[in-house]
């Protein structure tokens, strides 16, 4: 748990941000006296995936402990901390380029990250509202949803894309935006030597003279602070061109609902006079009715407002790390003027370029892709039948809704690189490299697989119509491959594996070895599609409960008891390891403990650590 001491200290620096009347101060002191503050930021990244991943050298999470943050903290002091180079890779982006990742060392990551929740503390109470991108509590669904419900009306999307962003961050710029809210000199020279820290590829060293490592713990808090200056300059265009209310109603649609509401008043008013009995009435009134009905039926088809009223403007935006879109209501030729006015801000002030290939204005109807989903209005109007105090009114809805649709491209893409199958002809195909799994590995492959895909998506309009039919191809591809694993025809396996749940619902399942447990294949319909709006973003009056909630791994540090052998010794370190079915297989004990206790990490005495690596450790238990 953070001691009270240092909850005061992160407390004080957001409410010193937020009033900003004065620089925050005392940030490296706080950074090399803080013992508790490494501890979380250790936290924060053993349990990536990425954690045991090496850097230039070989130090990884493996062999963490308390020592290694003192004598980092001591480095930081005696001001001899030098950051490595990170390790240079590239991995394939959608469109078939590369995209370049720095890896930097665990050292340099631990660093990172301790700085990292010194400049949360700063800036995540004072981030704009509409910035989206890694952020605590924040995520793509929240982004989308923020258009989904608020972009009422768009006509024209405006989608902006950064030219390689990451690479392209101005040292200096970002250097003066820090220095606006920062005033300590060591703690702004610490991540300016991050910055020009370099990285190796292919065994030579490279400087940097520009842009932030992806794949460093610094680098998406740092980007967030860079582009904060856009969203507060588009939050002054988007007010610019914002005016009025609401739209004003044709006169066409006037004249015809000022018609339909005097028909229904004189109809309720001869009711109230001379009620029903009267016969001549009677057919008098389905005679109104009729013409009512008839009013109705074309005032429906009539425009109720103006799409050219010039007292009315709106203009939206959301960001999600380099990728912006604006929304407008208005002329292509105002949307076009605003197009540029954020462009020359970004090669002005920003000192970035904005792609021409990826920065475009396309039409509501036409639609852009916006992280991963296709926005677009329907282009459909509906109408809603419903009867208030026995008059039947029909409710507009859905022709100006901005709406969440699946990306075709994105769907057949996923659905091609996992080997499902054929996108276009719904045909599937056997997964040649997964036969030599377990049936349960084999299933719970798919599973995972399946339900990322469908948890993503689940906002989408057309969900059911795109995701069943991704389900039918791999769940056939899961039978192929179950089929070539066991030398056998999908009908044999059908019969034996496709079972009949308990509300009646049929499908393919998998028995856990020996037990009675099963795994059934994931469905669409297994994914609740309900979103949970509002969620609040992480403030630092909370700080120990968000804390406490993810310091397992410390707590057992902070026995110092080995999880071995049983000694009691104040020197202990973790073991990890990258997954557990890495070790799924394997016979040695201490692997089958940490399966048993469902862990990657093991706290171990420095004698234990050394025999693991070298597979010499007994199995202390039997020698008790």
């Amino acid at each position: 748990m953070l001691s009270v001491e240092l909850r005061k200290k992160l407390d004080g620096i957001s409410k010193c941000s937020i009033k900003g009347q004065h620089k925050v101060k005392n940030l490296f002191k706080i950074l090399t006296n803080n013992l508790e503050l490494w501890d979380w930021a250790h936290q924060e990244i053993a349990s990536n995936k990425g954690a045991t991943t090496r850097g230039v050298d070989d130090v990884t999470v493996d062999g963490y402990s308390d020592e290694r943050a003192v004598a980092l903290m001591e480095l930081l002091k005696q001001g001899k901390y030098q950051p490595q180079p990170v390790r240079r890779t590239y991995i394939p982006k959608a469109n078939g380029k590369q995209r370049p990742l720095g890896i930097p060392n665990d050292h340099d990551k631990l660093v990172q990250s301790a700085c990292k929740i010194l400049l949360e503390a700063i800036y995540e109470p004072v981030f704009h509202e509409h910035s989206y991108g890694f952020r605590p509590k924040r995520g793509c669904h929240d982004a989308l949803m923020t258009i989904n419900r608020t972009w009422r009306g768009t006509k024209w999307f405006i989608e902006f894309d950064i030219k390689g962003y990451f690479d392209n961050i101005n040292y200096k710029k970002l250097m003066d935006i820090l220095s606006e809210k920062i005033d300590d000199d060591r703690f702004l020279a610490l991540i300016r030597k991050m910055l020009k820290a370099g990285y190796m590829e292919n065994f030579f060293y490279n400087k940097t003279w520009s842009g932030t490592p992806q794949g460093g713990v610094i680098s998406p808090i740092l980007a967030n602070i860079y582009l904060d200056k856009l969203d507060r300059y588009v939050e002054g265009v988007c007010s610019r061109n914002t005016r009025g209310k609401f739209k004003k109603p044709t006169q066409e649609y006037k004249q015809k609902a000022t018609k339909l509401r005097n028909l229904k008043n004189k109809i309720q008013r001869r009711d109230e006079r001379k009620g029903l009995e009267d016969e001549a009435y009677r057919i008098q009134r389905k005679e109104l009715l009729e013409e009512y009905k008839e009013i109705q039926r074309d005032i429906m088809a009539t425009r109720p407002t103006d799409d050219f009223d010039q007292s009315f403007r709106k203009l939206h935006y959301c960001r999600y790390a380099d990728d912006f879109v604006l929304g407008y209501i208005g002329s292509k030729a105002e949307a076009e003027g605003i197009m540029a006015e954020i462009k020359t801000f970004l090669e002005d002030e920003l000192l970035l370029e904005a792609s021409e290939e990826k920065t475009k204005i396309e039409s509501h109807k036409v639609g852009i892709q916006f992280l991963g989903y296709e926005l677009r209005t329907d282009c459909n109007e509906y109408f809603k039948k419903k009867v208030v105090d026995g008059a039947v009114i029909y409710r507009r809805y859905g022709g100006n809704i901005v709406k969440l649709w699946v990306s075709w491209d994105k769907l057949k893409n996923y659905c091609n690189n996992r080997n499902y199958g054929n996108w276009t002809e719904v045909t599937s195909t056997h997964r040649s490299y997964l036969v030599n799994l377990s049936d349960a590995e084999i299933l719970s492959t798919y599973n995972a697989e399946l339900r990322g895909i469908f948890q993503y998506y689940k906002l989408a309009y057309d969900y059911s119509r795109w995701l069943w039919r991704l389900f039918y191809i791999a769940d056939y591809s899961c039978r192929k491959t179950l089929a070539a694993k066991h030398k056998s025809t999908v009908y044999q396996i059908s019969r034996r594996n496709v079972k009949r749940t308990s509300n009646g619902d049929k499908r393919l399942s998998v028995r856990i070895d020996r037990n009675d447990k099963e795994i059934q294949l994931v469905k669409p319909k297994d994914v609740d599609r309900n979103y949970r709006f509002g969620k609040s973003v992480e403030t630092y009056d909370s700080i120990s409960q968000f804390f406490t909630g993810r310091n397992d791994l410390t707590k057992r540090r902070k026995l110092e008891i080995c999880e071995a052998c049983g000694t009691k010794t104040p020197y202990v370190e973790e073991h990890h390891i990258r997954a557990l079915k890495d070790i799924r297989k394997s016979a040695k004990w201490w692997e089958k403990q940490m399966i048993a206790r469902n862990r990657k990490t093991l706290v171990l005495c420095v004698s234990c650590h050394d025999q693991i690596h070298s597979g010499t450790l007994p199995d202390l238990r039997k020698m008790a």
